[in-house]
């Protein structure tokens, strides 16, 4: 969570101590973690959790956590998506808005044995519809080709990505792991041309009904050469050197490992807004 929203948790909470957001449960687990250890048991009473050592999956309960908090707090991670639909045959354009907490990124080409981020282009490069697929036009009052793009129309301060490491297997007619090498982006550059840079990732160790979470997080100065790593793994934190190899670009590196299928299996990268200063 970032400075921004835990400073927004301080405001909202003070100034609506009654609240039924779960604003106040966040804040009391922040404070307590500056002087010691603290226990979850607050955030999983009010998310309804009560066998917390059953594996939950880490974007849907994202979600539910920022849909429970202020929206004062929350808007750091909210973005807006325009779905628009353009007629082949009268150039009609439809739009559609729609928010969003995480984009949700596939390895697409379930046959390579890399993959790289900077693929979320796919996700905004227009897609053709026809034949069957074609879409009904009122312009046109029939079914016409049609293309269809999807547009940031707000960028978020911080920017989630979900990469989705299983795929549907037909043959076996069961969700199965594809143990790829993913080439994670240190600056991303999304259409519109704003950039973020990346500031943590979570992984999960496992399959579909077990498996381990990790954390990996950086503490940000106003030196960027000096700025730190550090991994939680459970009541375990530890300070690690940079994650990133350097290539000319640097890149995070989620190496696959069919040992014990331990590979990480799905993937939330969060990056933050980077703010340029024209002075």
């Amino acid at each position: 969570m970032t400075k921004d929203f835990r400073e927004a948790l301080e405001r909202y909470t003070c100034d609506n101590p009654s609240t039924e957001c779960i604003d106040h449960q966040l804040k009391t687990l922040f404070d307590t973690l500056n002087e010691e250890t603290a226990t979850t048991y607050g955030i999983t009473e009010k998310l309804g959790i009560t066998r917390v050592y059953d594996q939950q999956d880490a974007a849907e309960y994202f979600e539910k956590i920022l849909n429970l908090t202020s929206a004062e707090a929350s808007q750091v991670f909210h973005g807006m998506l325009t779905q628009r639909m353009t007629c082949s045959a009268c150039d009609t354009q439809t739009e559609t808005d729609g928010p969003f907490w995480h984009l949700p990124l596939a390895l697409v080409d379930s046959y390579r044995s890399e993959y790289c981020v900077n693929g979320i282009e796919q996700f905004f490069t227009a897609l053709k519809l026809s034949g069957d697929n074609q879409l009904y036009c009122d312009q046109c009052d029939d079914k016409c080709d049609a293309t269809i793009k999807s547009v940031m129309k707000h960028h978020p301060e911080v920017l989630m990505l979900l990469l989705k490491k299983f795929e549907f297997d037909y043959y076996t007619m069961t969700y199965i792991k594809m143990n790829h090498t993913v080439h994670v982006p240190y600056m991303l550059q999304i259409p519109e041309n704003q950039k973020y840079e990346l500031y943590a990732f979570v992984e999960h160790f496992g399959d579909l009904k077990s498996g381990h979470y990790t954390a990996t997080i950086k503490s940000k100065t106003d030196d960027a050469q000096k700025d730190t790593w550090y991994n939680f793994n459970d009541t375990e934190v530890t300070l690690v050197g940079s994650p990133f190899q350097s290539e000319g670009v640097q890149r995070l590196v989620l190496v696959a490992d069919d040992f014990f299928n331990h590979s990480p299996a799905k993937s939330l990268l969060t990056y933050q807004i980077i703010v340029f200063n024209y002075n």
